[in-house]
Protein backbone atom coordinates (compact mmCIF):
# COMPACT_ATOMS: atom_id res chain seq x y z
CA UNK A 1 0.00 0.00 0.00
CA UNK A 2 1.22 3.48 -0.80
CA UNK A 3 2.80 5.31 2.14
CA UNK A 4 2.57 2.29 4.44
CA UNK A 5 5.64 0.86 6.20
CA UNK A 6 5.79 -2.90 5.64
CA UNK A 7 9.27 -3.58 7.04
CA UNK A 8 8.02 -5.54 10.07
CA UNK A 9 4.75 -6.72 8.52
CA UNK A 10 3.96 -10.40 9.11
CA UNK A 11 0.24 -10.60 8.28
CA UNK A 12 -0.85 -9.95 4.71
CA UNK A 13 -4.51 -10.84 4.93
CA UNK A 14 -6.60 -13.98 4.48
CA UNK A 15 -6.82 -16.09 1.34
CA UNK A 16 -9.49 -18.57 0.30
CA UNK A 17 -8.73 -22.01 -1.11
CA UNK A 18 -10.46 -22.52 -4.47
CA UNK A 19 -12.28 -25.69 -5.48
CA UNK A 20 -9.04 -26.65 -7.30
CA UNK A 21 -7.03 -26.24 -4.08
CA UNK A 22 -5.41 -23.00 -5.24
CA UNK A 23 -4.68 -19.83 -3.29
CA UNK A 24 -3.54 -16.41 -4.45
CA UNK A 25 -0.48 -14.90 -2.76
CA UNK A 26 -1.39 -11.32 -1.79
CA UNK A 27 0.18 -8.72 -4.07
CA UNK A 28 1.87 -6.82 -1.19
CA UNK A 29 3.54 -10.04 -0.03
CA UNK A 30 4.71 -10.85 -3.57
CA UNK A 31 6.19 -7.36 -3.86
CA UNK A 32 7.87 -7.48 -0.45
CA UNK A 33 9.44 -10.89 -1.16
CA UNK A 34 10.20 -10.30 -4.82
CA UNK A 35 8.00 -13.18 -5.98
CA UNK A 36 7.38 -12.95 -9.72
CA UNK A 37 5.41 -14.89 -12.31
CA UNK A 38 7.15 -18.17 -13.02
CA UNK A 39 9.10 -18.30 -9.72
CA UNK A 40 9.30 -21.74 -8.13
CA UNK A 41 8.07 -22.02 -4.54
CA UNK A 42 9.03 -24.83 -2.15
CA UNK A 43 6.03 -25.97 -0.05
CA UNK A 44 6.31 -27.96 3.15
CA UNK A 45 4.05 -28.95 6.05
CA UNK A 46 4.79 -27.76 9.56
CA UNK A 47 5.81 -30.46 12.02
CA UNK A 48 2.97 -29.47 14.38
CA UNK A 49 0.34 -29.75 11.58
CA UNK A 50 -0.61 -26.09 12.15
CA UNK A 51 -0.21 -25.29 8.47
CA UNK A 52 2.44 -25.03 5.81
CA UNK A 53 5.21 -22.71 4.71
CA UNK A 54 6.23 -21.40 1.30
CA UNK A 55 9.86 -20.59 0.52
CA UNK A 56 11.30 -19.35 -2.76
CA UNK A 57 13.21 -22.22 -4.35
CA UNK A 58 16.31 -20.04 -4.79
CA UNK A 59 16.45 -19.65 -0.99
CA UNK A 60 16.30 -23.43 -0.56
CA UNK A 61 19.16 -23.70 -3.06
CA UNK A 62 21.20 -21.26 -0.96
CA UNK A 63 20.53 -23.36 2.15
CA UNK A 64 21.60 -26.56 0.40
CA UNK A 65 24.82 -24.95 -0.83
CA UNK A 66 25.59 -23.81 2.72
CA UNK A 67 24.92 -27.31 4.04
CA UNK A 68 27.34 -28.78 1.50
CA UNK A 69 30.13 -26.74 3.07
CA UNK A 70 29.11 -27.28 6.71
CA UNK A 71 31.32 -30.06 8.11
CA UNK A 72 29.86 -29.60 11.60
CA UNK A 73 26.35 -30.32 10.28
CA UNK A 74 27.50 -33.59 8.71
CA UNK A 75 29.38 -34.59 11.84
CA UNK A 76 26.18 -34.13 13.85
CA UNK A 77 24.26 -36.19 11.28
CA UNK A 78 26.86 -38.94 11.62
CA UNK A 79 26.63 -38.87 15.39
CA UNK A 80 30.14 -37.50 15.72
CA UNK A 81 31.78 -40.53 14.08
CA UNK A 82 34.25 -39.23 11.49
CA UNK A 83 34.24 -42.55 9.59
CA UNK A 84 30.48 -43.13 9.34
CA UNK A 85 28.59 -42.52 6.11
CA UNK A 86 25.23 -40.75 6.01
Amino acid sequence: MKGRCTKMRIVYGVVTVSDKGQIAIPVDLRKDLGINKGDKIFVFKRKDDAGFALIKLEKIDELVYKLQEDEEFFQKMKGGDNNADL
